[in-house]
């Protein structure tokens, strides 16, 4: 479930969905609209799933690994790379399980 404060940086991305995110492809347009509702999702989690009252994640967890991002993010803007890696794709996939547990990144073919 999307954050009602976050919809506002789905929108976009959902309009254009047809193509997977390369998340090894730091700073092009779709990674960053990706980036954008995951940093909002990590400051305001969803409280409910749906209808039910049910508490859905925590996002405190998960600013530790949007720290851990922008560690890899900012290493690889200042000097090309992160603990041998050129991207910050295993950070960015990990953000992405943190705010969103119950969904799945598309693979690319």
């Amino acid at each position: 479930e999307i954050s009602p404060k976050c919809v506002k940086y789905y929108k976009p991305l959902a309009k254009k969905k047809k193509k997977a995110i390369d998340l090894n492809e730091i700073g092009t347009p779709r990674y960053n609209l990706l980036l954008d509702l995951m940093k909002c999702q990590s400051k305001h989690p969803n409280n409910t799933f749906g209808d039910s009252k049910e508490k859905a994640t925590d996002g405190k967890p998960c600013v530790k690994v949007e720290k851990a991002y922008n560690s890899c993010h900012a290493a690889i803007m200042g000097v090309g790379n992160f603990k041998g890696r050129k991207n910050c794709g295993e950070e960015m996939e990990s953000l992405f399980q943190c705010v969103n547990p119950n969904a799945s990144l598309p693979q690319e073919e």
